[in-house]
């Protein structure tokens, strides 16, 4: 059995094995860590290093909320989040309060805890990549704490990679908010999952 030599080359982390090499798995982290979120799969899975360390299973945007491909850094963590939004396309609105262990990509795009989704493996989000948490749960038992476990494993700047389809036959509407509350186009940014934070400090 051949081991694996890992080394960064420019932006990326590459492995090579013997005489091949493997194109770019994603780009290095100081720690090894990063993550790969694949849509067709609706699955999360944590890396260090080449090694898989943990898997889970995630809800995605639906269509015309699709979450963005490519890949990001994890730019800002908040561990109790309150997520605004208003979309003028369909003049959807949210207000929601509590929302755990969130964790920035692009814009207002973010993993965080849905504790009110019991549907994971399916897309039921707009736009955002939810997973499992007993945070703010009120029925946590048997309910994994993936996005505690998630927070705990990043840090502001870890690589996530999203790859992958959204799987057109399982998607649903957006999942609905709890007790959501509207909120006028004025006091709300006009994204997909458009956030504003309480101040907090950050873990």
């Amino acid at each position: 059995m051949l081991a694996a030599i890992i080394w960064q080359d420019g932006p990326g982390l590459r492995a090579e094995t013997g005489a091949s090499r493997l194109r770019v798995v994603a780009p290095a982290s100081k720690d090894g860590k990063w993550l790969e979120i694949d849509l067709s799969r609706q699955m999360l899975t944590a890396y260090r290093g080449v090694r898989a360390v943990r898997s889970m299973p995630i809800s995605s945007g639906v269509p015309g909320w699709q979450t963005p491909t490519g890949t990001f850094w994890i730019y800002r963590k908040v561990a109790d989040d309150r997520m605004r939004g208003y979309d003028p396309r369909r003049q959807a609105h949210w207000d929601v309060a509590h929302v755990p262990w969130a964790q920035y990509l692009r814009g207002g795009i973010a993993i965080h805890g849905a504790w009110w989704n019991r549907n994971f493996g399916t897309p039921r989000s707009h736009g955002c990549i939810q997973v499992a948490t007993q945070t703010f749960n009120p029925h946590p038992q048997g309910v994994p704490e993936d996005a505690g476990w998630l927070y705990r494993f990043t840090t502001v700047g870890t690589p996530v990679r999203i790859v992958g389809t959204t799987p057109k036959a399982r998607a649903l509407q957006p999942l609905a908010y709890p007790r959501p509350s509207h909120v006028s186009p004025s006091d709300a940014r006009s994204d997909a999952s458009s956030i504003r934070s309480r101040p907090k400090s950050e873990g």
